[in-house]
């Protein structure tokens, strides 16, 4: 019968680095990316209560958080107050806000003031702009990971 030698911190050949901490829970961050543009807009999706989807309103100056301007979003039929993406029943939901060109997840027409949950993959299309949806987790060290 092999009894199990008992060592003592000298004989280990590597030093041991002690790490004490807490454990870091990951983040999911909501990523809107254009299509055919190489911008993304990215936000904490556990602190959304409400994003505007839209553009630039010229004669106010005021901005959604979702500022399609320099997507072409005058051009493809994009209006100022456009869409929003809302917080209810602990889901993201998209909206349309009433805008004549429409909005449509997955292909399919939003009636105006009645959200859709949104879901990693979907695709959300303003007018002609096509914003893909992903839900993608946060690292404590903000490095991206599926």
């Amino acid at each position: 019968m092999e009894i199990t030698r008992s060592l003592d911190d000298l004989d280990l050949e590597e030093e041991i680095i002690a790490r004490f901490g807490t454990a870091h829970f990951s983040r999911t961050s909501l990523v809107l990316q254009v299509r055919g543009v190489s911008k993304a807009y990215i936000f904490d999706a556990e602190t959304i209560t409400e994003l505007t989807l839209g553009r630039l309103d010229p004669d106010t100056g005021e901005s959604p958080e979702v500022d399609l301007q320099d997507c072409g979003a005058v051009e493809k039929g994009v209006s100022r107050r456009h869409a929003a993406v809302v917080k209810r029943d602990d889901k993201l939901q998209l909206m349309d806000r009433g805008s004549p060109n429409g909005t449509y997840l997955n292909g399919q027409r939003l009636i105006a003031n009645q959200p859709r949950v949104l879901r990693d993959g979907d695709e959300i299309r303003l007018g002609h702009l096509v914003l893909a949806v992903s839900f993608e987790k946060v690292s404590p060290l903000g490095i991206n990971r599926r």
